[in-house]
């Protein structure tokens, strides 16, 4: 036998030559720098042979060895991976099966006809592995075996995740298989779960949930679902409305079946028959449990195709056209409409995508637009153009304020609902009375203020200072002056505009630094598409806030004054508003003066004006009194543009204008620490008042809220002195006296 290398691949083959199939195997195979790759191109002779041959040819690599069977070679025997394993003293893994190789270098083991990847030891028992190679981020064991879920549903492994269907007729089975197999692209970071199949039963959404229920919550963050058979979901109900309510929690549906390259798929809607058709604008699409017997929210695009060049991006999956108008990415295609969003928004990005042609929304009353729309499809490339479809839709105005920005975050990992509002449903029939608002089912509010929400006259939650007497003047204590509108950095005013230059003026080696992380950050989530110089901005100034980099942004919107700080932080909000949202509890140390202890006696509802840094890890109780705990709504993690030499990688950040309840306050002793329980509240609540809803979630946030705080005795992360003063340790919504600054 002989040994040579092919590509990154050491390829064992008989004396007079190797094989075509060999040749092409070992040229495919991906650099791997855990594992050396031996294609072997010779029937199982015994280990002996094959040893001599790799041995020779590994010299002085100590990598363990990875063995591939060519087309010819057929099965590797356990005893030849053994004494191979004996023969050159290190660990050999190799096939138990049949090996399915694709040109992208994927190697799977299908679940019928072998047990996976088995590892070899010298003087060891053999190891069982997974089924794929390279392994994927995903791979575990609810992905490698072939499971059973509820009644009918099999859960069998692909190479590109797992495939949820039921039982039926093996000439249908056999079909779909192949073309999962050999079309689906295996993408490393994201599992795949295909639901259903052609000529079998429909899928229940039950099963599907009983499977999910095993998935581990760091695999769920990467799942990405596929609809390629029949799902038995409710009537007039979308699949992915229907899938979310079922998981009770948020999930990515592709927009089409992936193929091509892992690095940059293409996105191919299909036909009933299984057949491919159209490729897709929407690539994957987020939809959201509804809360209770409210209506669905309208989906959202998480990752787009570009509808051509030259288009500037202002929005995920919204794209500047010409003048006021814009070009936004849909489920069912394009929609071309007015910066300022028109009516029957929910409506058309909620209708689902139609296989066989791409949808172009346009309203023909807009002057202008008809043109548009021809200049539109003339770009568009040639088979999207052939299959395009005009769809006129009104443009009656907007009725009601925007609950939530068409600007969701496309990088990080999504956050399942929180148990509270299940709990507070269950709390609510138990303590159930008499009054009206009792028999009302309150949910815990999770909508964010929007960039396209005007400011409304007068605060939807008015803060207020509960009377007090006389205090002496270093104890005089008042809650924030609420600012005027143009002094405010969130939401942002009409027309705004990241400047770079003013971001990056006196401070220009950080902002590069920091330009550097972020577009590094950037090309990991997106490597198809380049960022835009003002998301650049905005998340550079976010990142210089978190450093501490910045003009006294949060003295300056608690003061209500004018100056360069203003502008500095919109941009900053701006960032910050993009990064993944913290429902849970957040924490940090304080030390309040005698003052605002009486003033937080009456539970008031106090709004910060600044930016609010909170932990989600308890401190180091030298540090404060007292300990302040929120229940965070829409706090914003910051890990990924935390600065690396100042960053604090547990720190949530609230934008300004957040407004936070008191909920319960304890005042220090000698043997006991304070503390000040808050609940942050969304506008959506400004019309509760303090009925029996209002109550029943306060007890249950303050249940939460208790338990955080009784972990005083654990393990506590340790912060720099330098962060501590500028960002940690307030009272939101406590003014800053002149002689206390960021003491509070």
């Amino acid at each position: 036998m002989a040994c040579v290398r092919i590509g990154t691949s050491l390829v064992v083959h008989r004396p007079d030559a190797i094989t075509a199939p060999a040749r092409e195997l070992a040229s495919s195979m991906p650099a791997d720098p855990e594992y050396v790759v031996v294609v072997v191109d010779q029937p199982d002779t015994g280990g002996s042979a094959l040893g001599e041959a790799v041995g020779t040819a590994l010299g002085e690599e100590v990598r363990p060895v990875r063995l591939i069977p060519s087309q010819d070679a057929g099965a590797i025997s356990l005893a030849t991976a053994q004494k191979l394993a004996d023969r050159i003293g290190r660990t050999v893994v190799y096939p138990d099966g049949v090996v399915l190789a694709n040109a992208s270098g994927l190697s799977f083991l299908p679940p019928f006809e072998g047990n996976g990847w088995v590892a070899c030891g010298p003087g060891r028992e053999p190891a069982r592995l997974g089924r794929r190679f390279p392994e994927p981020e995903w791979e575990g064991p609810a992905t490698t075996d072939v499971q059973r879920a509820g009644q009918a549903t099999v859960v069998e492994p692909l190479p590109a995740g797992v495939w949820l269907r039921p039982d039926g007729p093996p000439r249908w089975l056999e079909a779909d298989r192949a073309k999962l197999s050999r079309w689906l692209t295996m993408r490393p970071r994201d599992l795949t779960v295909v639901l259903g199949g052609h000529g079998i039963p429909p899928l229940a959404l039950d099963d599907v949930a009983e499977w999910w229920a095993v998935v581990p919550p760091e695999t769920r963050a990467k799942t990405r679902f596929l609809s390629f058979g029949d799902v038995r979901i409710p009537s007039r109900t979308a699949l992915g409305h229907a899938l979310a309510d079922a998981l009770g929690e948020e999930i990515v549906l592709y927009g089409g079946l992936p193929v091509g390259t892992s690095e940059a798929p293409k996105f191919l809607t299909l036909r009933e028959d299984g057949s491919h058709g159209l490729r897709t604008f929407a690539e994957e699409i987020v939809f959201s449990p509804r809360r209770g017997s409210a209506k669905a929210a309208a989906p959202q695009i998480r990752r787009g195709r570009v509808p051509f060049k030259g288009l500037i991006e202002v929005g995920p999956g919204v794209y500047r056209y010409e003048g006021d108008a814009v070009v936004e990415v849909v489920q069912a295609g394009l929609w071309l409409r007015t910066i300022r969003e028109p009516g029957m928004a929910t409506e058309v990005r909620t209708m689902p995508c139609d296989p066989g042609s791409i949808l172009i929304f346009h309203d023909p009353a807009v002057d202008g637009h008809d043109a548009l729309v021809a200049n539109l499809l003339d770009r568009l490339d040639g088979s999207t153009r052939a299959g395009a479809k005009l769809f006129p839709v009104p443009a009656a105005p907007e009725t009601r304020r925007a609950e939530l920005p068409f600007a969701a975050d496309l990088t990080a990992p999504l956050t399942p609902l929180p148990r509270l509002s299940r709990l507070l449903r269950e709390h609510l029939k138990e303590t159930a009375v008499a009054e009206p608002a009792a028999a009302e089912v309150p949910y815990l509010p999770v909508e964010l203020g929007g960039q396209d929400t005007e400011p409304a006259e007068a605060d939807p939650v008015p803060a207020r200072e509960p009377e007090v007497g006389p205090r002496p003047e270093h104890e005089l204590v008042a809650v924030q002056a609420t600012p005027r509108p143009e002094l405010r950095a969130w939401p942002l005013i009409p027309g705004f505009a990241p400047d770079q230059e003013l971001v990056r003026a006196g401070r220009e080696e950080a902002f590069d630094r920091l330009s550097e992380q972020v577009l590094e950050i950037w090309r990991r989530f997106s490597p198809n598409r380049p960022m835009s110089d003002g998301g650049l901005a905005e998340a550079v100034a976010a990142g210089l806030y978190l450093a501490g980099d910045d003009p006294d942004v949060d003295g300056g919107l608690r003061a209500g004054v004018e100056g360069p700080h203003v502008d500095f932080a919109r941009c900053v909000a701006a960032g910050l508003q993009k990064l993944p949202v913290h429902r849970n509890v957040a924490a940090t140390v304080v030390s309040p003066v005698p003052g605002v202890w009486e003033l937080l006696r009456g539970n008031p509802v106090l709004r910060e004006w600044g930016f609010l840094n909170l932990l989600t890890v308890p401190e180091e109780a030298a540090d404060g009194s007292t300990d302040l705990v929120v229940w965070s709504v829409t706090g914003r993690l910051t890990a990924l543009i935390e600065p690396k030499d100042k960053g604090l990688p547990h720190r949530v950040v609230f934008l300004p204008g957040t407004v936070f309840k008191v909920i319960e306050v304890v005042e220090p002793t000698e043997k006991e620490r304070g503390r000040i329980l808050m609940r942050e509240m969304v506008e959506s609540e400004s019309g509760e008042g303090g009925g029996a809803a209002a109550k029943a979630r306060d007890d249950l946030i303050r249940s939460s809220l208790r338990r955080f705080a009784r972990r005083s005795d654990r393990a506590k992360s340790r912060r720099p002195g330098e962060a501590r003063i500028v960002r940690l340790g307030r009272v939101p919504g406590i003014a800053d006296p002149p002689s206390r600054r960021n003491e509070l």
